[in-house]
């Protein structure tokens, strides 16, 4: 506990309460502390100029493309031209400056989780209101925001979640790189995001929480020796008879109502819920109408990448694909750069998978931008993490040549 507070104090409070604000996002005023993180950015100049990289100024060019289009159809207010110019470089220059020079790999992944969880705030707020109102059994799936009351549909509510539903992968990996209290707290996290996945009847999420546990079984296998991995398959065996013995799940009960219902559609489950039609009308809209397409053609392509170029023609869709390939490079690089890292080396895959399924199937940068911006948050700290790393090493190199001199 006393690493993670001086880690905090190294990051700068401001800087950590700000950026809690922006992803709880109270009254829809987050971007209000967005704006504040941007003048203590900007206003560091020493710090900005000495973290420029190939990444910062793709990410700066994507953003004025699609911010100057978006200007044409300015749907969301001026507000958005603002920020969608502004904020993924900002914040991937948070995301450096929130790594420490000192290697401390164990409080890099707690910083990740507890920035994981905040961002969940807002969901668990909300679905949890609305459980308490109404229980299980409810006609609709959309909930209503608990700082506006605005109604929002289960697939944007459920994204809160997406780090919540990769708990049981984390504690996979973690061992005894967290305390007890630390793992019973997070079971008590992923237990109540568990329940307000159930209301809102969200597969992705059940989905997500799956594929978290498979990476986390195998990076477990991976970064173990022959005799722990014998005893870890064991337990997963035991456990999985006694799951299969004494478990009964029942699609019909009440806290299963929504989810219960949507399992069994199966056509609907067939086609991502209707999004692969979508997909295949944008492929083809990338070809025949390069300078975008109104949304109301078929609606939200529910994919980040073709939702860029209906709303930011094909030039933004370009930027970002390439954006996204550069950040893939970077986040294999990281993963190799220092492999005994075990425990952030696993949250940083897990993260930014689960990331990237959910950019999938929804249109992230209308209606999970802040999602967005933590992910651009989060490749600003691989590579000012991987930088770290690889000048420890060079300076090693340089010290231990002189003496093998002598």
């Amino acid at each position: 506990m006393k690493a993670l507070i001086h880690y905090f104090k190294h990051i700068g409070f401001i800087y950590l309460i700000l950026l809690v604000i922006y992803l709880v996002n109270p009254y829809n005023k987050g971007f209000m502390a967005g704006y504040l993180i941007l003048g203590l950015i900007y206003t560091n100049r020493k710090f900005v100029l000495g973290n420029l990289d190939k990444t910062y100024f793709i990410l700066v060019v994507f953003s004025f493309v699609y911010a100057a289009f978006y200007y044409f159809n300015l749907e969301q207010g001026m507000q958005w031209l603002i920020i969608y110019a502004t904020f993924p470089p900002v914040f991937y220059l948070l995301g450096k400056k929130m790594v420490p020079e000192m290697e401390d790999t164990k409080s890099m992944g707690q910083l990740l989780i507890f920035l994981g969880i905040a961002y969940s705030l807002t969901g668990i707020l909300s679905v949890g209101t609305n459980l308490l109102e109404g229980g299980f059994v409810q006609l609709g799936r959309s909930i209503a925001d608990f700082w506006s009351g605005q109604e929002r549909l289960a697939t944007a509510m459920g994204s809160y979640f997406v780090f919540n539903m990769s708990i049981p992968g984390l504690l996979i990996v973690a061992k005894r790189r967290l305390s007890l209290i630390a793992k019973l707290a997070l079971i008590g996290v992923f237990i109540l995001s568990l329940l307000c996945v159930f209301r809102l009847g969200s597969r992705t999420q059940m989905a997500l929480a799956l594929i978290g546990i498979l990476i986390g079984i195998a990076y477990r296998i991976k970064s173990q020796n022959l005799i722990s991995n014998f005893k870890f398959v064991l337990v997963l065996v035991v456990l999985v008879i006694l799951g299969i013995n004494y478990i009964s799940i029942d699609l019909d009960a009440d806290y299963l109502s929504s989810l219960g219902q949507r399992l069994q559609e199966s056509d609907n489950a067939g086609s991502a819920g209707g999004r692969t039609e979508r997909w295949s009308k944008s492929l083809i809209n990338l070809f025949e109408k390069p300078l975008g397409w109104p949304v109301e053609e078929f609606g939200y392509s529910h994919n980040m990448w073709f939702d860029a170029a209906r709303n930011g023609t094909v030039i933004s869709f370009v930027l970002l694909t390439i954006f996204t390939v550069v950040s893939i490079k970077n986040i294999i690089r990281a993963l190799k750069v220092n492999k005994k890292a075990t425990f952030l080396n696993s949250i940083i895959l897990i993260f930014n998978i689960v990331i990237f399924l959910q950019f999938f199937v929804e249109p992230a940068l209308e209606s999970l931008y802040i999602l967005f911006a933590f992910y651009c948050l989060i490749q600003g700290f691989i590579n000012k993490y991987t930088e770290n790393i690889l000048e420890m090493d060079n300076n090693n190199v340089s010290v231990s040549i002189p003496n093998q001199v002598s």
